[in-house]
C-alpha cells in the first residue's frame, strides 16, 4: 500500500472507537489488539478518540497493552498516559457553561426523553429504560440512575457542569429538541446528531478535529505526520485535518468522500488490516 519513505513520514495514529475500531461484539479483536501493540513497539503511538467517557475506553488500552493518552467526550476531556504514580495528567478539561447546562436540564425535564450526563468517569441517567440498557450493552459501564430533578440538585450542590450530555428518544421528539436547543443555546454548545434518535451535546468548539492540534503538540509531530481512522459525521473534520485520513468500509458515504483512503469494515478489522499493510507489521 505504501513505500518505506511514505511509511516513515507518519509518526502518530489516531482512531475513533465505535463503528471504527471495535468489532461486532463491541470489543477490539485479538488481531486489532496485536496490531496496535506491534505499532506501539515500533515507536508509533496509537491514540483512541471517542465520544465515550474514560472508563469506557481504558479497557481497550489494557487489552492492546499500551499506555497512551485518550481523547474522551469528542475532545472535551483528554487524559495523558498513566504516570508512575498510577494517575494520568489532564491535558484538556472543557465542560459546558454551567448556567447554560442547568437551564438545559430544566428545559429537558419538560420532555419525555432520556437524559444522560457525563463528568469524567461519572455517568448519570435520568431513568432505566431501553436507551439506558442499550448504552450499558454498548459501553459495558453502569450509570447512576437519578431523576431529572435529582440530577439538577446533584450538579448544583457540587457546582459542576458536564463534559457531555446524551439525549435519546423517539425521532420526532429528538427533532424538536434539536431545533429548540440550537435556537436557545447555539452560542454555547455544539449539538451532534449521531443517529436519528441520538443527540450528543458538548461545549462550543469541542471536536475531535481540534484535539488533533493538541495531540500533535503533545507528541511533537506535525499534523501531516498523523494518520486518523473514522466512520461517522463527527470524524470528518479529523480525517480532513491529518496527513492521511482513512475511512472504514462501513463509514457513511460523506465520510468516505472526506477521507484519503478507505479500508475494510470495522467488523473485518479494517483498522488493523490497513496498519499491518501500511507499516509492514
Amino acid at each position: 500500500m505504501s513505500n518505506t519513505t511514505d511509511t516513515l513520514s507518519y509518526r502518530l495514529v489516531c482512531s475513533d472507537i465505535d463503528g471504527t475500531l471495535l468489532d461486532s461484539t463491541r470489543d477490539i479483536s485479538a488481531q486489532t489488539a496485536q496490531t496496535i501493540s506491534a505499532l506501539d513497539k515500533k515507536g508509533i503511538p496509537f491514540v483512541m478518540i471517542s465520544a465515550r467517557m474514560p472508563r469506557a475506553m481504558r479497557p481497550f488500552q489494557y487489552k492492546a497493552g499500551i499506555n497512551r493518552p485518550i481523547v474522551c467526550f469528542n475532545g472535551a476531556y483528554i487524559e495523558s498516559e498513566i504516570r508512575p504514580d498510577g494517575l494520568p495528567r489532564v491535558l484538556r478539561n472543557r465542560t459546558i457553561n454551567y448556567e447554560v447546562f442547568m437551564e438545559m436540564l430544566l428545559f429537558l425535564s419538560k420532555y419525555d426523553i432520556h437524559v444522560s450526563t457525563f463528568y469524567k468517569d461519572s455517568w448519570y441517567a435520568n431513568r432505566m429504560d431501553r436507551w439506558t440498557e442499550r448504552e450499558i450493552n454498548n459501553t459495558h459501564c453502569q450509570p447512576e440512575i437519578i431523576p431529572n430533578n435529582g440530577m439538577i440538585h446533584r450538579f448544583s450542590c457540587e457546582g459542576l457542569s458536564a463534559h457531555k450530555v446524551l439525549l435519546m428518544g423517539e425521532v420526532d421528539v429528538i427533532e424538536e429538541v434539536y431545533h429548540k436547543l440550537n435556537s436557545l443555546y447555539s452560542d454555547h454548545i455544539d449539538i451532534y446528531r449521531s443517529k436519528d434518535t441520538y443527540l450528543e451535546i458538548n461545549a462550543k468548539a469541542v471536536s475531535k478535529e481540534k484535539s488533533i492540534g493538541l495531540l500533535a503538540e503533545y507528541f511533537s509531530v506535525k499534523e501531516k505526520e498523523i494518520i486518523a481512522f473514522g466512520d461517522n459525521y463527527n470524524d470528518i473534520g479529523m480525517l480532513s485535518r491529518v496527513g492521511l485520513g482513512v475511512a472504514v468500509g462501513n463509514a457513511k458515504d460523506v465520510v468516505k468522500s472526506a477521507a484519503d483512503k478507505v479500508t475494510e469494515k470495522n467488523i473485518c478489522d479494517g483498522v488493523a488490516c490497513f496498519l499491518k499493510s501500511f507499516f509492514d507489521i
